[in-house]
């Protein structure tokens, strides 16, 4: 027969918080992980090459897909309180081994993430800053990043409250300058003579698959709100209501800015800053004082986002800590701002070196912004593939699978591995290379879990942490954060 668990008297990931974040800022979490904003005013204008007259049925199917994926991790958000999030949750389903290939995938693509989103906040602020006559450059572009990343470190150890509404109201003022920006470029263009002879081509089908995957990129780290689980109040209810709202509310934004620039609203360049945008010259009358807001309304998006990434990678490395599949350090949290502020404090100083030595190395930021970008959605790709299939894997464990969820997680992942495997036959451009640094990556997390196992016998027990009930919860005549409707 089974054995008997006792209750503990502290819980695995105690330290952090609990009940701290409402829902709006549970959220927020999502939200500025996503950056949607720089995406809204970027990715349809890439897309568009590839899909063509298919890239509104590109974002709806993306939508839908990363919907399903939101599904399947609730599944889990509904019955555990994870600091890790996807991580602890395919260990939960999968096992040790394919669990610490996801929780390592996500530690990539938050990283990369947080990476990308400095480099990109460093050089629109570079860009707005030569406006003004400050003279542009990569030395510039440095110590901007430096700049970010420390104000970003400061909120972040300060609290998870202070940092979620800050990235919060940032992210919502960078949606709504980004959405009126591509309105009126929009209503210049159309009434303008450029509309009458803007068309968009219809894409080889073999650049399909490529279009499809760049707009799945565009969804990743709205599943963050699983990392601050353990800090959100009632978690199984706001964790499972941003992870199941914010896909269909991102398709929404997408869709909507796509629709807008199937007339050439906004155009790409390259430079020194990534991806900088441009009007058309139907939108000249506007043009400057466009151009500044979009820039501003980017900027602070880029910001939002390191704070989002990293707060979610912050979370991983601290129940990474925890198991002892990392140092022990990295599992201390801070005894009055109870953030796990060494998990931060060594983060942040690599997330701001990695793309400053990068771009020093490299032609332009562009580059450097294109490849962290790739490299990270590799990570978040692999890790959704990884929960989708452990989610019925999970249910059935625990005697709880049902018909639904089965034919979810098992279409949903294999619908992926089509599109990962459509986009690399069709693509020429050197998607291989980051290829390559994600599997080398992934190749020293596995690593490092072999020789950490040799040191703790026990560690494939450990590893998936989450926060269990205690004593005092039994004994408590209230939980802070315990489901109520």
């Amino acid at each position: 027969m089974g054995h008997t668990r006792t209750i503990r008297s502290r819980s695995p990931v105690a330290g952090l918080q609990r009940a701290q974040l409402t829902f709006t800022q549970v959220l927020g979490q999502s939200v500025s992980a996503v950056a949607p904003s720089a995406v809204m005013v970027t990715l349809p204008a890439l897309v568009l090459p590839a899909a063509g007259h298919t890239t509104i049925a590109v974002f709806i199917l993306t939508a839908l897909m990363m919907t399903a994926v939101g599904y399947c991790i609730t599944q889990f958000s509904t019955r555990m309180v994870a600091v890790s999030g996807l991580y602890s949750y395919t260990v939960k389903g999968l096992g040790p081994v394919p669990g610490i290939a996801a929780g390592w995938s996500l530690v990539v693509g938050y990283a990369a993430a947080a990476m990308a989103s400095a480099l990109g906040a460093a050089s629109y602020l570079a860009t707005l800053l030569g406006r003004v006559g400050v003279p542009a450059g990569k030395p510039v572009i440095a110590g901007l990043a430096v700049l970010v990343g420390g104000g970003a470190l400061i909120l972040m150890v300060r609290g998870i409250r202070l940092s979620a509404r800050i990235s919060l109201a940032v992210e919502l003022f960078a949606i709504v300058v980004a959405g009126l920006v591509l309105m009126i470029a929009f209503g210049g263009a159309v009434t303008g003579s450029a509309a009458s002879s803007k068309t968009v081509a219809d894409a080889p089908h073999s650049a399909l698959g490529f279009a499809l995957l760049l707009a799945i990129t565009s969804y990743v780290g709205f599943e963050s709100a699983s990392t601050v689980a353990r800090e959100a109040q009632r978690p199984f209810v706001t964790v499972t209501r941003a992870i199941r709202w914010t896909p269909l509310a991102l398709g929404a934004l997408y869709t909507f800015a796509a629709v807008l620039q199937t007339t050439g609203t906004i155009q790409t360049r390259t430079g020194s800053t990534p991806i900088v945008l441009s009007l058309p010259d139907s939108a000249d009358t506007l043009a400057g004082a466009l151009s500044v807001a979009m820039e501003v309304g980017i900027t602070a998006s880029w910001i939002a986002c390191v704070i989002g990434s990293t707060t979610a990678l912050s979370r991983t490395l601290f129940a990474m800590g925890r198991e002892g599949l990392l140092p022990d350090a990295l599992g201390h949290a801070h005894p009055r701002y109870r953030t796990p502020h060494v998990a931060l404090s060594v983060a942040m100083p690599v997330i701001v070196a990695v793309p400053v030595a990068y771009l020093f190395a490299a032609e332009s930021s562009r580059d450097v912004l294109i490849g962290l970008l790739a490299v990270s959605a590799h990570g978040y790709i692999v890790a959704y593939l990884l929960v989708c299939l452990a989610t019925p894997a999970f249910l059935r464990r625990i005697g709880e699978l049902t018909t639904v969820p089965l034919i979810v997680g098992l279409a949903t992942a294999a619908t992926m591995i089509a599109i990962i495997i459509w986009a690399a036959l069709s693509v020429a451009s050197p998607v291989w290379i980051a290829t390559a640094v994600y599997s080398a990556l992934l190749a020293l997390g596995l690593a490092a879990f072999l020789v950490r196992r040799r040191r703790i016998p026990d560690l494939a027990e450990r590893v998936g942490v989450f926060d269990e009930t205690v004593a005092g919860d039994v004994f408590a005549d209230y939980n802070p954060w315990e489901v109520r409707r």
